[in-house]
């Protein structure tokens, strides 16, 4: 579920984000108090250092106020000094460790922490005195410590407030999306689906989704219409041979040549239909065998196989074509030219029928010409044989146009092919 995704992510980030910032909080706190526990030590250091007097019995005076000030802090400080690494002088805290960083009082400066002391050692190389004052770290224990259970308590909460927030504004993001689907689920009984407002990604998706299924209805329709006109095509030439064959088998009609040559004609229009259907749907849904190959090439074939039908049917069949290489599929093209050319023979009795192919002003074309009666522009493009024509050409990115009138001319243009533009 999308709505249960999208919150686990928000808490999920949240809870990233939470642990991450109080983590953060945590080092920082502690960064900040330590540095002020160096620096308090630094400052006593300093001034240990300053106002102790080394006398001839290793014996070290501190002014009384430093004595008090480390009797006073409850044995929380302590400080030390060393010559030669000798402890001459201690006082403070008497829990602490002796000396409070063992290695820097041999080699070293500065902040460190043993044993839970936070330490901070100065040297005078000159005169070979150590100074060492450390604090202990049992008071940032204590009010650290209860840092950590705090946190995740607050955690769980801010997490779980996060997760509520979020499924409800995930909710109220979703609610258009719910709308549209729903409305989809309903398409057979509707017409339309609700407009949302706006242009954020439910608004586009449901606009999109709107265009698609409007798509989808004019493929419907056309596809019923061209199932209808494939169903009206296929019923005669099925019909007149269901029938010549059933009366040639009860006896009622002698297999005589010309009953032959009748079923023989239907069979040959039963074949041509399915060849034009599969053409159709090869054009349509993309699935053409791309390779390259040259119109002229083409239009030859075409000539040599019309010529028998054209010298029987009266009509002169002529060739006008010149070299014209495009990238396409043999086969759609072959079928294409081979409509252009028997609607142009079954519109002529007498005259003459021209298959022309070449290429000007950027593109590649086939031209089928007649003398014949003309088809009406108005209907020229409702047949199978031009809509197999027109699919064709569409599949090859290119276009189909027909004008009538006194004869007419076909053309079907294609983009050169790739290689040689």
């Amino acid at each position: 579920m999308l709505r249960v995704r999208l919150v686990a992510i928000a808490a999920g980030l949240t809870l990233l984000g939470a642990v991450l910032g109080l983590a953060l909080t945590y080092a920082g706190l502690r960064g900040l108090r330590l540095a002020t526990l160096d620096d308090d030590n630094r400052l006593l250091a300093s001034l240990i250092a300053e106002v102790a007097v080394q006398r001839e019995d290793q014996a070290v005076r501190v002014p009384a106020v430093v004595t008090s000030y480390l009797g006073n802090e409850r044995g929380s400080v302590a400080a030390h000094v060393y010559v030669d690494s000798q402890m001459i002088w201690a006082a403070g805290a008497t829990t602490a460790p002796r000396p409070l960083d063992p290695e820097r009082v041999l080699v070293g400066t500065g902040a460190s922490t043993v044993q839970e002391w936070r330490v901070y050692t100065m040297r005078d190389e000159d005169a070979g005195v150590v100074v060492q004052v450390g604090r202990t770290l049992q008071g940032l224990r204590d009010v650290l410590g209860p840092y950590p259970g705090v946190a995740i308590g607050v955690v769980v909460l801010v997490t779980l407030l996060s997760g509520l927030l979020a499924w409800w504004t995930v909710g109220l993001a979703l609610r258009p999306l719910r709308r549209l689907s729903a409305a989809a689920e309903r398409v057979p009984e509707r017409d339309d689906l609700p407009a949302i407002p706006g242009n954020d990604e439910p608004a586009r998706l449901a606009r999109a989704f709107a265009a698609l299924l409007a798509r989808l209805r004019d493929e419907r329709r056309r596809e019923h219409r061209f199932l209808a006109y494939a169903a009206h095509e296929l019923r005669t030439p099925l019909t007149g041979l269901r029938a010549g064959l059933e009366a040639a088998r009860s006896g009622r009609l002698e297999a005589t040549p010309e009953l032959i040559g009748r079923l023989h004609h239907e069979a040959s229009r039963i074949e041509t239909l399915a060849q034009n259907l599969l053409a159709l749907s090869t054009a349509e849904v993309g699935d053409a065998n791309v390779q390259s190959i040259d119109l002229e090439r083409l239009a030859a074939d075409a000539y040599d196989r019309f010529l028998p039908l054209a010298l029987e049917r009266g009509v002169m069949l002529e060739l006008d074509a010149t070299s014209a290489p495009v990238d396409g599929d043999p086969r759609l093209l072959d079928q294409a030219l081979g409509n252009l050319v028997m609607n142009a023979l079954r519109a002529t009795r007498h005259g003459s029928v021209v298959i022309a192919g070449g290429s000007d002003e950027g593109r590649a074309w086939l031209e089928v010409r007649d003398t014949g009666s003309g088809y009406d522009p108005a209907t020229a493009g409702t047949g199978l044989g031009l809509r197999v024509v027109q699919a064709v050409a569409h599949a090859h990115g290119g276009g189909f146009d027909i004008e009538g009138g006194d004869g007419t001319r076909a053309r079907l243009w294609l983009p050169p092919s790739r290689a040689r533009a």
